[in-house]
C-alpha cells in the first residue's frame, strides 16, 4: 500500500453515488460546509430542520436523530475515504469532515 493522497468526489456526487438522503444528507452537508474546521451540533440542527418553521422536535430527539444519521453515515461512506468524526475538546463538542489520505492542520 503506497499510502498517497487519494481524490475524494466532491459533495454532489458523493451524496448521490452513495445514497444518502433526508437527515443523513443534511449532517454531511452542515460538516462538508465548516471546510475541515468543527462546526458545533446546533448548526446541524439549523440543516437538518430548515424547512420546519417550528425548528424541529425537541432537543433529545433532534440528538437522537443527529446519532442515528452519523450511524448512518459511518455505514453508507464505508470505504469512501470520507468520515465525520466528533471532537469533545470544548463544553459544545465540535463535528469534523475527514478525508483519508489528505491531512489536515487545523
Amino acid at each position: 500500500m503506497c499510502k498517497s493522497p487519494v481524490g475524494v468526489l466532491g459533495l454532489d456526487e458523493l451524496l448521490a453515488s452513495h445514497g444518502i438522503t433526508g437527515h443523513a444528507a443534511a449532517i454531511l452537508c452542515a460538516v462538508w460546509s465548516g471546510r475541515g474546521s468543527g462546526i458545533t451540533a446546533e448548526r446541524i440542527f439549523d440543516a437538518m430542520y430548515a424547512d420546519d418553521p417550528e425548528g424541529g422536535p425537541a432537543v433529545t430527539t433532534i440528538y437522537r436523530y443527529l446519532w442515528a444519521g452519523l450511524g448512518d453515515l459511518d455505514r453508507l461512506l464505508a470505504g469512501s475515504g470520507v468520515r465525520i468524526s466528533y471532537s469533545k475538546q470544548s463544553a459544545s463538542g465540535r463535528f469534523k469532515l475527514r478525508l483519508k489520505g489528505i491531512k489536515h492542520e487545523r
